[in-house]
């Protein structure tokens, strides 16, 4: 018995060697099998034959004839590529299991987008298996849940055939992989991060500046939080994450997701580039020129959705695509040119997601080689893209932020002498009156005004009139504590709140401006002059209800200095004062 289980594990093993003999000698131009235990971290399209249809479509048993008769072409790349539109293609390759036992593996092709794919598997010319798959079929009757086309298999021992027959309008990029089970697992876990990564980023983003347009309401953050939506929504529908994720039993969207949403990215693009770039103003002919170039774009692309042609429409979306990059760049450069500083990271922006935008194009199309980088180059340019844009709009808002405070600065100083206004004085003492009022505080105003000015214009012109006020303006700018508040009251009267001081230490104050004032010489064409000035104090009281009604106290009080001949200093006489 001993010896007749050696025979037959013996002519177990000659048949096996027989038929990888016949395997690699009976065929013509046969690439080696692929082992099982070979380690095909690579994508499988050197070890591959080809064949497309030129005549109808080809059953299992024509195909395995035409291979036979030597018609398959080698694979001449480890991804195969036959661009937008092309005849469908068989594709034939051998695996091996050199051990006595089924190996389970796992035959994954990564193009998520592909209409059809029939997979046989074939042992000694017969049929074990037959996997029909594609994205026109409902997620859910995928052999396995996975974005990608993914077949199990249990490989018998010896050599094996695989058939597959590829039919699709969308570009026919085909990177096929025969994995173990738990290296497919590896490298599905690998992407999914990556794609976490790129998808939580620019998710924060899109939150973030969706959030500063409802806070700040300006449509520049509303269109940027867009296009990376439409960035976001395009990628999940060509990566198959939509599908697995997003509208599993939608069949016809996922047929025409892909151009679609590549139309609207661009448009939300160039919308987004409108207003950040202001082309209203700056560039109105270019502006209509974009909206324009956008519409006969939506137009061609429903023309070829109603006529029912997927290769055109995506023909139309990949040609906008290409042109809406060149255009961002366009865009970027002529703003510039004309001298916006925001534009120059929308420039670098919209460079970045041009190169990513034309590697991924080329290889989808098959004008460069497909591997991981030049697929996802799209990706990275956009990283580079929505981080620099996102620097802009920070740059711009600071510039906005830094234009409304200089604006509300200018608008609350006094042109000629540089102090505070009448609007900025009530500002800035409502809540020290307010303080003053609640905690029963001592409060003073000052108000003062220059003695016969209307004759130094007179004399010496309105020019020399309005040094004598700078000069004046500075004398107090000099003299008054950190905590009071100073402005020009109006024509040559100038208002001192002083918080915490009574008419006492206001008076003092008034007397040593007022000395100063007189000794000052303002030159002129003709000499110099001197000036003087006369003050009213008033101390807040009970009856002072309002600042106003202190400042019409201080008011009576600087109308008694001039009655009683200028340059002098009065306060309210029911207060107790002593003169310095």
């Amino acid at each position: 018995m001993r010896q007749l289980r050696l025979n037959s594990m013996r002519f177990r093993w000659v048949a096996q060697l027989i038929g990888m003999l016949v395997m690699l000698f009976g065929a013509p131009a046969v690439a080696a099998p692929l082992s099982v235990f070979a380690d095909h971290g690579a994508a499988i399209g050197r070890s591959t034959e080809i064949f497309q249809e030129t005549d109808g479509r080809l059953t299992l048993a024509e195909a395995a004839a035409a291979y036979r008769a030597g018609r398959f072409a080698p694979g001449d790349s480890p991804v195969l590529n036959f661009g937008i539109g092309a005849k469908p293609v068989w594709i034939r390759f051998a695996v091996v299991n050199p051990t006595s036992t089924p190996a389970p593996m796992r035959l994954s092709i990564e193009t998520a987008w592909l209409d059809q794919v029939d997979v046989y598997f074939q042992r000694n010319g017969q049929t074990v298996a037959t996997v029909q798959i594609g994205d026109v079929k409902p997620y859910a009757q995928r052999p396995l849940a996975s974005r990608f086309f993914v077949v199990p298999q249990h490989f018998d021992p010896g050599v094996s055939e695989v058939f597959m027959r590829v039919e699709t309008p969308d570009p026919m990029v085909l990177p096929i992989y025969l994995l173990s089970p738990d290296a497919l697992r590896v490298r599905q876990t690998q992407q999914e991060l990556s794609y976490g990564i790129v998808y939580g980023f620019l998710l924060a983003l899109m939150a973030y500046n969706a959030i500063l347009y409802f806070s700040l309401r300006s449509s520049r953050y509303l269109r940027y939080s867009l296009y990376l939506a439409m960035f976001v929504a395009m990628n999940v529908a060509y990566t198959g994450h939509g599908f697995a994720w997003l509208w599993p039993e939608s069949v016809q969207w996922q047929q025409w997701s892909n151009p679609l949403l590549m139309l609207l990215f661009g448009v939300s693009g160039l919308l987004f580039a409108i207003r950040f770039l202001d082309l209203r103003v700056y560039f109105p002919r270019v502006r209509r020129g974009v909206l324009g170039f956008c519409m006969t774009f939506g137009v061609l692309l429903g023309a070829a959705i109603l006529a029912g042609s997927q290769k055109y429409a995506l023909l139309v979306a990949f040609s906008f695509a290409f042109l809406f990059s060149g255009l961002m760049l366009f865009l970027g450069i002529i703003s510039v040119r004309s001298g916006q500083k925001p534009a120059k990271y929308f420039l670098i922006a919209a460079l970045a997601a041009m190169v990513g935008a034309m590697l991924t194009t080329l290889s989808v199309w098959g004008f460069i080689p497909h591997n991981t980088w030049t697929f996802r180059a799209v990706e990275i340019g956009m990283l580079v893209d929505a981080t620099l844009l996102a620097l802009a709009l920070a740059y711009q808002m600071r510039i906005g932020q830094e234009e409304r405070l200089r604006a509300e600065r200018l608008a609350q100083l006094d042109p000629l002498t540089g102090l505070n206004n009448r609007r900025a004085f009530y500002d800035k003492t409502s809540p020290l009156w307010a303080h003053a009022i609640r905690h029963a505080h001592v409060s003073s105003v000052m108000l003062l005004d220059i003695d016969h000015f209307k004759q130094v214009n007179d004399a010496h012109g309105h020019a020399h009139g309005d040094d004598v006020l700078k000069a004046l303006a500075n004398i107090l700018r000099h003299s008054v504590r950190q905590g009071d508040v100073l402005a020009r009251w109006g024509g040559e009267e100038f208002i001192v709140f002083l918080p915490e001081t009574g008419q006492h230490d206001a008076i003092a104050l008034a007397e040593r401006l007022r000395a100063e004032i007189a000794d000052i010489r303002i030159s002129h064409a003709t000499g110099a002059i001197a000036v003087t000035a006369s003050f009213g104090i008033a101390q807040k009281q009970d009856r002072h209800a309002t600042l106003d009604a202190l400042i019409a106290a201080a008011d009576e009080c600087l109308y008694q200095s001039k009655q009683q001949g200028r340059n002098r200093v009065t306060g309210n006489p029911d207060l107790e004062y002593a003169p310095q």
